[in-house]
């Protein structure tokens, strides 16, 4: 709305900058006092080995939950005020579907919210078919407005459209559940996700996506100020579920999905890994058991097998983050990832 009359007294580097403080700002005033419709969280519940119903993270109990649909809304909002957002054809052609997406996120953290503010949560089956419509709309809309071209160490390949729809699918159900899984101990989820947005930013410029990324982290910034341990707000699936759609959209934009491999190994390895050995205990019907030993999501591993320090933990996801950030920058400078 306002950028066709910033953008020829600022330029697009200065309305990223205004967009970002906004952000941040806004977020901040807002989570300061959470409204009061906001959901309670009623605290996690694991299945220990003998089949009994463990309760963790006893201390987000509750806490206010949901925030990240207030999160969410002052991201569009800004985004809407001070980016160029066209509904359009032209516009969405130009953008490579800048609007859609967004929109997309709004519906992404909508089902996180209902979920958040349900009575009884909601079952694996029905998130799981939400998100597949999710991550199959949102492949359908990247092939309509965008090329399948990806770089692979340097050299271009052409991937068929409906390989790439299909890939891109696995790609975005796959990192909305492993950020989601993450989202467990006080700051970790939000400073992960915050480093990584700088990093696609830094390393993949001059997009609307990556610049809308760098907003959403400081919105990240505001909530962690409220987030960090002891924590007084929870984002919810309303927040993290929308943070891994973005991250897969990210991945796709840069025409560079392998670095998602890299970019999201944290998130991958804490959340991802439990979600594999889950999945392989009930296909083979619990002969199949990896990590026997090993409790996932990884921060209960450390928290609670380890008796690691929660602001440790984070800062522990939040340093390897960085280094993997790091790792990605250089591979792609030299090698083209």
């Amino acid at each position: 709305m306002l950028y066709s009359i910033l953008s020829d007294k600022l330029g697009e580097n200065k309305i990223v900058v205004l967009a970002a403080v906004a952000a941040f700002i806004l977020t901040f005033i807002l989570l300061a006092k959470p409204f009061g419709f906001l959901p309670r969280d009623g605290g996690k519940f694991v299945i220990d080995k003998d089949g009994n119903r463990v309760e963790v993270n006893k201390g987000s109990s509750g806490k206010v939950t949901g925030v990240g649909i207030v999160m969410v809304l002052v991201w569009l909002l800004v985004l809407f005020l001070l980016f160029p957002v066209s509904f359009t054809m032209e516009g969405h052609k130009e953008s490579g579907g800048f609007a859609f997406f967004l929109c997309l996120s709004f519906l992404m953290m909508m089902t996180g919210y209902l979920d958040d503010a349900a009575k009884a949560p909601w079952g694996e089956l029905i998130k799981g078919i939400l998100d597949l419509v999710m991550a199959v709309t949102a492949a359908v809309t990247f092939v309509l407005f965008n090329s399948t071209d990806v770089v692979f160490f340097g050299n271009v390949y052409h991937i068929p459209v409906v390989a790439y729809v299909i890939l891109a699918t696995a790609l975005i159900w796959a990192s909305i559940n492993v950020t989601n899984c993450s989202d467990g101990v006080d700051g970790l989820c939000g400073s992960v996700s915050a480093i990584e947005f700088v990093g696609y930013a830094y390393i993949f410029r001059r997009t609307y996506f990556s610049a809308a990324g760098l907003v959403f982290t400081f919105v990240l910034v505001a909530y962690l100020a409220y987030n960090w341990f002891p924590s007084k707000v929870l984002m919810g699936d309303a927040g993290s579920r929308t943070i891994g759609f973005w991250m897969a959209i990210l991945a796709m934009m840069s025409r560079h999905p392998f670095s998602f491999l890299l970019m999201s190994l944290v998130f991958i390895f804490d959340g991802g890994l439990g979600l594999l050995k889950l999945a392989l205990l009930r296909v083979t019907k619990s002969k199949l058991n990896l990590f026997k030993n090993i409790r996932f999501p990884f921060h209960d591993q450390l928290r609670k097998n380890m008796g690691w320090k929660v602001p440790n933990i984070a800062i522990l996801f939040a340093v390897l983050e960085a280094v993997f950030v790091i790792i990605t920058t250089l591979i792609i400078k030299f090698f083209g990832l």
